[in-house]
């Protein structure tokens, strides 16, 4: 999706500078700030709600796994999974917000239009070392559903 709506940038610049060309007096160019203009109002209308959200989410936020729960506290919101009955492992990586390590079901189009672009699933969400703590999650996810 971040790629189409790259394209669909740059190409909306293309279009609004070489329309701009098109009407411009023979012998004078059209300004240059016409092609950075739609580059910088869908930046801004599409990327910045998803900045924003990204870090209203993961700023304050801490994450714990113990051999028994996996437990996220972020901006008002305290998140306790049982591993034993955790029944979805998902990890994702994405250029905007990094590697993220989901523990539930996200709708289809979420990042399209939700609020900020956020997801209400629980996530561990930017991590250094995501494949090793996506390992740690479910080598204790099998063990505590081995009991």
């Amino acid at each position: 999706m971040d790629l189409f709506l790259l394209v669909f940038m740059l190409f909306a610049g293309t279009f609004f500078f070489t329309a701009a060309a098109g009407t411009a007096r023979p012998g004078s160019a059209p300004p240059v700030f016409l092609f950075f203009f739609p580059i910088i109002f869908f930046g801004v209308f599409l990327f910045g709600p998803r900045l924003i959200g990204l870090v209203r989410e993961s700023s304050g936020a801490a994450y714990a796994v113990t051999d028994r729960r996996i437990l996220i506290r972020n901006r008002g919101r305290f998140v306790e999974l049982d591993l034993a009955t955790l029944p979805y492992l998902e990890m994702e990586r994405s250029w905007l917000a990094g590697p993220t390590i989901y523990f539930g079901q996200r709708q289809m189009y979420e990042g399209w239009g939700g609020v900020y672009g956020g997801s209400p699933a629980p996530a561990f969400r930017g991590l250094a070392d995501a494949d090793t703590v996506y390992r740690t999650i479910s080598e204790a996810r099998a063990r505590a559903k081995g009991r």
